[in-house]
């Protein structure tokens, strides 16, 4: 009789160990693949809603900078679409630091000349994650 060594001497081919390492190796290999992909389409949905977020935040200011010192403090930004459950925040900023966030009916301590405003938007992400977009400038009366 032989002996089993003898018989499988000379034959190649892959064992049963060797087939299982390599699957697992090719399934890992595919896991991180498809998770950056995932990550690639996160990340670019982020960067179209904050693109969103700063073009509400631009017309904002453009309407800001045309408006007089009496319509500024009266100034409530229009209804935008295309951010899911965005919020937006006017603040102005005396020189000692101080903050009105607008609309105010009126103030006891008019606001500097210049003014410096500031725009924030607020909103949540399709994963349902906070962000936060701002700009400042300078309203001149």
């Amino acid at each position: 009789m032989r002996r089993t060594r003898e018989r499988f001497h000379g034959e190649t081919g892959l064992t049963l160990l060797e087939l299982m390492f390599a699957a697992g190796v090719m399934v890992v290999a595919f896991v991180l693949l498809f998770q950056s992909i995932v990550s690639m389409s996160d990340a670019r949905r982020v960067t179209e809603e904050r693109a969103v977020a700063m073009s509400h935040i631009a017309s904002i200011m453009e309407e800001i900078a045309d408006t007089s010192y009496e319509r500024l403090l009266e100034y409530s930004p229009p209804e935008f679409s295309g951010l899911y459950t965005e919020n937006f925040e006017i603040r102005c900023y005396y020189d000692d630091g101080g903050v009105v966030t607008l609309p105010v009916a009126g103030l006891e301590v008019p606001l500097p000349n210049p003014t410096e405003v500031e725009v924030v938007v607020t909103w949540r992400t399709v994963r349902g994650r906070p962000a936060t977009a701002s700009a400042t400038a300078c309203h001149w009366r």
